[in-house]
Order: C-alpha cells, then sequence, then structure tokens
C-alpha cells in the first residue's frame, strides 16, 4: 500500500516483525528517507509527523551517536605515548620520513574530502524525488574525463618523485658521512650486537656517540626480521642467506626504542632492542668498560658458587652463553661479561634487576614464553621441567651475574 502526501511517497508494511510494524514506514527507494523528513502531515499520512517521526530520529541518532563516540575512542588509542613514534624524529633521517608521511598525509586528506563530498553532493542534490521521475542520461564528456585521469596522475606522480628521493637520502648507500662499523644479528628473540673494532659483544642494548654515523651490517641466524628504530631511521630487512646493511645516525643524546617488524614467531612483538646516543667521551668510556675482563667473585661468596654453578656443564649454561676470561666457551647466546651494565634483558622486554632476573632463572618458560632458554633447561630437572633450578641455584646465579659490572 502507498500513501503519497506532497508528491512523496512512501510504502506501508501489513506486517508486525521486529522493528517494523504498521506504525513505521518502510522507505521505498534508497535515499528516499531524506524525503521523510520534509513530509508534512496529510490525512492518514500524519503517521510521518509527531512523536512517530521523532521516534524514528531519535533512535538512529543514538546509534549514530553511539558509533561516532566509539569511534573517536578507538582513533584516540593512537594518541597514546609510545616510545615508537615516526613523527617524533631524532636524527635528520628519521626527520626526512617523517617530512614526507606528513606530505602524504594530508595529499590523502585532501583526495578524501573531495571524493566524499562530492559523493554527498551527489547524492543530496541528485536524489529520486517521484516515483515516475527518472534522470538525465549522458553519453560521455571528454572534457571531464581527461580531467579525472590526468589529475589523480599528476598526484601520483609528485608523491612517487618525493618517495624516491626521500628514500635516496636514508637508503642504506647513503651515509652521510663514514663510521663505525658494527654489526646486528636478529636471533630468536633478541638482538646481538657487535662492535668487531673493539671486539666487544653485548645484546639488546646498541651504544653510539652523537654526531657520528653507525655502519650497521645486518644478518639473521635462523628466520627473516626487519631492523627499525623509527626515531632514528626507516626499517631494514634481515635475512638469513643475505646479509644487509643500514646506518643510524644521531644528534641528540637519548635511549631509542626499537623491535622487530617483520613476524618472526611467537615473541615476535616481544623482540625489541634499545638505542642509546651518548656523547663521544661517554661512549668511549662505555666502550672500554665493556673490553675489561669479567670481574673475578671472592672466593667463598656466593657469587663465586655461582659462576661454579655456570661454568658447570651439567647446567647447560655454556651450552648457549658465553663470558669472556672465563672458562664459558665463546656461543651464541648473548654474552654475559658485563650483565648487570645493561639496562634489560630477554629481548629488552624486562628491566636488569634483581627481582626480575630471579623470576627469569626460576622460570624462564613463563617469562618469554618458546625461549631457546626455557627449552634447553627442561632436561635438568623433569619432574619439574618449568622450575629447572633449586632455589639455592637461583640465588647463587643471580648474585653472580649483578657482580658482572
Amino acid at each position: 500500500m502507498f500513501v503519497v502526501c506532497n508528491n512523496y511517497h512512501v510504502r506501508l508494511p501489513q506486517f508486525h516483525c521486529g522493528l517494523f510494524d504498521t506504525r513505521r514506514p518502510v522507505l521505498f527507494s534508497p535515499f528516499s528517507f531524506l524525503q521523510y523528513f520534509r513530509t508534512v502531515p496529510c490525512g492518514h499520512a500524519t503517521i510521518f509527523s509527531g512523536g512517530v517521526m521523532r521516534l524514528f530520529w531519535s533512535q538512529k541518532s543514538r546509534l549514530l551517536a553511539i558509533l561516532i563516540i566509539s569511534l573517536t575512542f578507538f582513533a584516540l588509542t593512537g594518541c597514546a605515548g609510545t616510545p615508537q613514534d615516526i613523527l617524533r624524529a631524532y636524527s635528520p633521517a628519521a626527520a626526512e620520513i617523517a617530512n614526507l608521511f606528513n606530505i602524504l598525509f594530508w595529499v590523502s586528506v585532501a583526495v578524501f574530502v573531495l571524493v566524499e563530498g562530492l559523493l554527498v553532493f551527489f547524492v543530496l542534490r541528485y536524489q529520486r524525488r517521484a516515483q515516475d521521475e527518472h534522470p538525465e542520461q549522458y553519453h560521455g564528456n571528454t572534457r571531464l574525463e581527461v580531467t579525472w585521469t590526468l589529475v589523480p596522475a599528476l598526484i601520483l606522480a609528485v608523491v612517487f618523485a618525493l618517495t624516491i628521493q626521500t628514500m635516496g637520502q636514508v637508503g642504506p648507500t647513503n651515509p652521510p658521512a663514514q663510521g663505525i662499523p658494527i654489526t646486528v644479528a636478529g636471533q630468536r628473540w633478541w638482538w646481538s650486537i657487535e662492535y668487531p673494532e673493539a671486539k666487544v659483544r653485548t645484546a639488546g642494548i646498541l651504544h653510539m656517540p652523537t654526531g657520528q654515523v653507525m655502519n650497521v651490517a645486518l644478518h639473521s641466524e635462523n628466520v627473516i626480521h626487519s631492523f627499525w628504530v623509527p626515531s632514528l631511521m626507516g626499517k631494514t630487512d634481515v635475512m638469513p642467506g643475505h646479509d644487509n646493511s643500514t646506518w643510524i645516525y644521531g644528534n641528540i643524546p637519548g635511549t631509542y626504542s626499537g623491535q622487530c617488524t617483520e613476524y618472526c614467531g611467537t615473541q615476535h612483538a616481544n623482540m625489541l632492542f634499545r638505542v642509546k646516543v651518548q656523547s663521544p667521551e661517554e661512549f668511549q668510556a662505555w666502550l672500554q668498560s665493556q673490553t675489561a675482563p669479567a670481574v673475578e667473585p671472592a672466593p667463598g661468596s656466593l657469587e663465586a658458587t655461582g659462576k661454579e654453578i655456570f661454568l658447570n656443564p651439567n647446567n647447560k649454561c655454556i651450552g648457549c652463553h658465553s663470558i669472556e676470561s672465563t672458562d664459558a666457551p665463546l656461543q651464541d647466546g648473548p654474552n654475559l661479561a658485563h650483565f648487570a651494565s645493561r639496562e634489560c634483558f630477554a629481548g629488552c622486554i624486562y628491566e636488569n634487576n634483581r627481582d626480575n632476573l630471579t623470576r627469569w632463572l626460576e622460570n624462564p618458560e613463563a617469562m618469554k614464553p618458546g625461549n631457546l632458554m626455557a627449552k634447553a633447561l627442561m632436561t635438568l630437572r623433569p619432574e619439574t621441567p618449568y622450575h629447572p633450578l633449586t632455589a639455592d641455584q637461583v640465588a647463587a646465579l643471580t648474585a653472580y651475574l649483578e657482580s658482572l659490572k
């Protein structure tokens, strides 16, 4: 059944089901809802006015308001403080990347507003106003078609040129100067860092002096990783069997967060690292401290007991870890010679303090599921595979590791 009022057509359903009943109109065409709000009382068609229309509008308004508020809160989650932010640039290379992002963002905003604005305009301007109304037919417009082809092509050409220019400025083959060579290897799931000229091996924290380039050689020991320090440089893939390279330059002292950005397994999200930019004097002092022999514990002390436990092959510590100037051979696991001088461990997801270290030694699987240390230690005590060490062993090892400054 149709009701006509002021040349507006709606269809009234003859059933009652859920949201639709005889008191509410089912709109005839996709855009005729716009006519609904302009309909005035006319005989039996007064059902469009008064309380029913206000009820219809209030329900739609509430749903729309809930949707907008939900999307707003969802968008605001991206504004939370985070150490990984490409828009907070602390090096010339990061600034170039951030500038390119800002250009692309505002170009995208302009295109979105133009396209969506035209879409809304044409929906409102050329909506169907009568049941027997038919739109005027057009059979091509050469000038318009050339315009909407050339304008996007020119925009893309400009964006492409800016992208190529930025890639050339921050590419691995274009460092601003000769720098200090280092080697970074993606492990499972942590980063090993080596300074070959100084013969220093560490893990988790990359130290560098201000005003000097670090030439980074990248390789993987297992699967594909990706090396990323957003505040200093863009991403570079780290692939097994194919060494890669990049460079880092920092002129503002501070500690910057980095992460693997290529999914590499269950602990991919926890494969973190830090870049510590220091003054040249502080960097040289740190480098010299790392070349010193490991601290020798006093005989009979708890630390000495921890060293004995560490060097005992039955406990499997030296199967992965090494400590220079001890009998622990060079292995693939993190070098622990100056473990206590590091700010974090376990892929830099835990601060290096006694409580975290104790919990790690008690149950490494619970702290970082799937790590190789947990798998290696499970056979020490088969009856308690997730607690491989006794409380006394944990206390002694904790004391020893805390002494390795």
